[in-house]
Order: structure tokens, then sequence, then C-alpha cells
């Protein structure tokens, strides 16, 4: 007689095999969660290194404006900006993902980025191809209906948005934001995001890359700026023509011009601490800064994201109705992430003596420390408990 395995034998062969592989699966993915995790604390407190070195300069933390409200209950439209209309109907729901739950988190997370850690700005120009190709990437991507972007568009509104495609936020926005040149407001003129990264970072050298005129006539930014004084002679850059030439030396190739933007105290005291976000920040084109490379980082793959793109915001200037996708665009930026690939939130009262920075973990959700949970009923604290199991708050102040 041949000898075989009996069916008892060959089951029992399959299941220890499942077994096995269940585990090294399983090992897998907590050696990348772990490494993750890892990741975030590190860029945490390299951030937290850059504050310190801020305070230890001026006396207190960034002074980020509010880009938006703190009120967790104002609706959002489909551009993620907060309405005056209220809605505290938030609990409720039973598991992430839920309809309902995005709809909660999508207030939320607008009243947690009302001091946003990005900064924000025009594309400096011949970028305009490479913006083109990432909207028609992403075109194709949210029409494909591939189960591997399913995820990734679930969020309709955003679905939407990507397919009319987008262009850069250089000489083609001046006509669309003409009407609003003397706002400063985030939410009315969406052209400059002034977040932590801005204080962090020397402003001038990182932000002035697009067209001069952005920089010469929109009180988003000369309202948000005060006129520097040249450090080689003292004089204000008002004698030299003003913010148009604070932009002009910025982006000289000629050392001397570039160097006297590079040494007016406000911008050569981030020197103190750039090595701290060297190969940290998020950026879509390099940055060597007082010779430091703050590459972006690229550790995150796209089709990991959840319904949310960190690297492209879009925005819809100048328009009547929400559901609008004419004329829209995407601002230049720099930011820190954690590492699932979602921006760091931030938080500092005034008058900035204390803040929190922290990470919304894997599932990408948090909840705002500056509302006492105390006051919520039981349903809110169950839904918020879901939100924050795995959140990442390391030593803030």
């Amino acid at each position: 007689m041949k000898k075989a395995f009996t069916l008892i034998e060959l089951l029992i062969v399959i299941a220890v095999v499942s077994i096995l592989m269940g585990l090294v699966f399983r090992l897998s993915s907590l050696g990348k969660d772990s490494w993750r995790r890892t990741l975030t604390v590190t860029r945490i407190q390299k951030v937290e290194n850059c504050l310190s070195g801020y305070h230890a300069a001026f006396g207190s933390y960034p002074p980020v404006k509010l880009h938006g409200s703190r009120d967790i209950y104002l609706r959002v439209d489909v551009h993620g900006l907060q309405t005056g209309e209220q809605n505290k109907s938030l609990w409720g729901w039973n598991k992430l993902g839920d309809p309902y739950e995005l709809l909660a988190w999508n207030q939320v997370r607008a009243a947690c980025i009302a001091q946003p850690v990005a900064c924000r700005f025009p594309y400096p120009e011949g970028y305009s191809k490479l913006v083109e190709m990432v909207s028609q990437e992403l075109k194709q991507r949210a029409e494909s209906g591939e189960e591997a972007y399913e995820a990734f568009f679930k969020d309709e509104a955003k679905r939407r948005r990507l397919v009319a495609g987008f262009d850069d936020g250089v000489t083609q926005n001046v006509g669309r934001h003409s009407k609003n040149r003397d706002k400063k407001d985030w939410r009315n003129v969406q052209l400059f995001k002034f977040g932590l990264m801005s204080f962090l970072l020397p402003r001038y050298l990182v932000m002035m890359n697009g067209d001069e005129v952005f920089f010469r006539e929109y009180a988003q930014w000369t309202g948000n700026n005060v006129i520097p004084s040249d450090p080689f002679t003292g004089d204000s850059y008002n004698k030299r023509g003003g913010w148009a030439q604070v932009k002009r030396d910025a982006t000289s190739t000629q050392r001397s011009n570039s160097a006297r933007v590079a040494n007016i105290p406000s911008q050569s005291v981030c020197a103190r601490w750039m090595p701290n976000l060297a190969g940290v920040c998020a950026v879509n084109h390099d940055f060597t800064l007082f010779g430091i490379d703050i590459s972006g980082n690229t550790e995150v793959d796209m089709t990991e994201l959840d319904s949310e793109n960190p690297d492209i915001e879009i925005f819809t200037p100048n328009t009547d109705s929400d559901d609008s996708t004419a004329n829209q665009y995407v601002l230049d930026g720099v930011s820190v992430r954690d590492g699932w690939g979602s921006d760091l939130y931030y938080y500092s009262p005034a008058p900035y003596q204390r803040y929190q920075l922290w990470s919304a973990g894997p599932n990408r959700r948090t909840f705002p420390p500056w509302i006492s949970r105390k006051l919520l009923d039981a349903n809110a604290n169950r839904g918020i408990g879901m939100w924050i199991v795995d959140d990442i708050v390391n030593m803030s102040h």
C-alpha cells in the first residue's frame, strides 16, 4: 500500500500554516505600527525643541492667529470651512466611518485646526506643469473606481472637487482675489495661511515665492507682517521698495541680496533650531535654509490615507455656491505630519505661554483640549473616547 496523508492530517497542516501566517502578518503589522508611533514621537519632540527655542528668543510660544473658530458645533461646507450655522447633533453614532460620524468629525476637525500647523502660500512660477500633472493623476484615480482608492475617495464632495481639477496659486489667482485685496482673514481670501511653521521657519525665505503682486498689494500679507528693516543699513525696507523689494531679495540668486533677508533678526533667529527640522517637514519641493535641507518626507503612501489628503488643499475663491468647483486652485505649503500622514495639531491660547502639540494617531481622529469632557453627556464621551484612544501627546507645556 502507498503511504499518504489522511484528510485529517492535511487539515491539521493547513490550520497550523494558517496560524503561523496570521502571526507573521500580525507581527509585521505591529512592527509597522510601532515604527509609525516612534516616528511620530520623534517629530513631536523635534518641533518642541523648536518651540523652546522660539520661547527663549521671544518670550512666548508662536502667536498663531485663529484661521477659523474653536467652536466644534459650527457646520462646515464642502471645502471644510466653517459656516455661521450651528449643529449640536454630533453624537449618537456607533463606529468610525459611519456617515454621521464623518459629519461630526468634519466639524470637530475644523475647530481643531483653527490654529494650523501648516503654513500655505502661492506656488512659485515654474510649478504650473507639476500641479497640472498632480491634478490629472488625482482626477483619473477619482474616476477609476479602483478598490485601492475606494477609501481615499469615499468623501463624495472631495471626489467631485478632484474630478473637476485645479491649478496652482500663482498669477492666475490675482484676478480671482482682486475684489478681496483689502481683507486679512484667511476665510475671506484663502491665499496665505500663517500656521505654526510660518513662525518656526524663516517666513520670508519660505513663503515669498509667488507673484510679486501678492506681497505688494494684498492685505492678507501686509496686514499680517510688519515691514522689516534692512539689517545691513538699518533703514526700513520702505525706502528700498517695500515688500516688493523684500520678495526680490528673498528669491534673488545674488548672495548679497538673499543675505539681507536671511539676516533680518526675525528670520535669522530660526537658524538656532533649524537642525531639528532636517527631514521632518512635509513640503512640496526642497528648501535649503541656513545650510539645512528640510526636504519633504515620503514615508506615507497616498493610497494609505483616508478621505483626507494633507498634500492637497483645494480652494474655491469668490464663489456664491458652496458646491461650486469653478476656479479651483491649490497652494504650496510646509507642515509636519505624524507617522500616519496627518498634520500634527497645535493649541496655544493668548498670551501664548503654554501650548499643546499632539497627533491624532492611526484612527486620524482627535478632540480639542480646550473643551472639558466633564461638561458633555455620556453619549458624547463614548464617541470622543473612540476618537482619542490612540492620540499621541508627548511633553507639551
